[in-house]
């Protein structure tokens, strides 16, 4: 029972931590894209999927920012099933149904990781490009890509063996 009691315990900062990290990112990432397109700043470097000039008009940052959030909102897909996982967890719902579920989500999100990243900056190129004489298109896969890509798969068992650890506990309530 102390066991169950450290993992409420550890999902309630948990849950803290998530539910910030929800919150800030998409306002991180905002800030950030606009620093990089609309200020030549030299405090950080940027990248793009194309080769830009820096800094960009308003309509063109404006027209960049939506596929370049594209990753992000997915990371914050993640972290919101995260939130509901731990929520499971803080009520001391372990091995249920409900969790196979959102292991089941959090896999599936980040097997489509890699794919929306390149969505993303194929998207991005188009839109940074199309005021030009050509509209270019391009993207770049790297080995980050690569790892959720694998990092999702193996939650995909996870969730599979999470799923045969709950029908074990449901049977073991069962049985007299």
């Amino acid at each position: 029972m102390n066991n169950l009691n450290n993992i409420q315990s550890f999902s309630s900062k948990l849950l803290i931590v998530f539910g910030f990290a929800l919150f800030a990112l998409p306002l991180m990432d905002t800030a950030l894209w606009f620093a990089a397109t609309l200020f030549n700043s030299q405090s950080f470097q940027s990248t793009f999927p194309i080769e830009v000039t820096l800094p960009l008009s308003f309509s063109r940052s404006m027209l960049g920012y939506l596929p370049s959030m594209l990753p992000t909102l997915l990371s914050c897909a993640i972290l919101w099933q995260l939130i509901l996982l731990f929520r499971l967890y803080k009520k001391g719902q372990v091995f249920t149904l409900d969790n196979t579920i959102r292991y089941r989500k959090i896999a599936n999100i980040l097997i489509m990781m890699p794919f929306v990243q390149v969505l993303s900056d194929i998207l991005l190129s188009i839109a940074l490009s199309y005021t030009e004489d050509n509209v270019e298109g391009g993207f770049n896969i790297s080995d980050s890509e690569i790892s959720m890509l694998v990092i999702g798969l193996i939650v995909r068992v996870i969730a599979k063996v999470m799923e045969e650890a709950s029908l074990i506990r449901e049977e073991q309530e069962l049985t007299i």
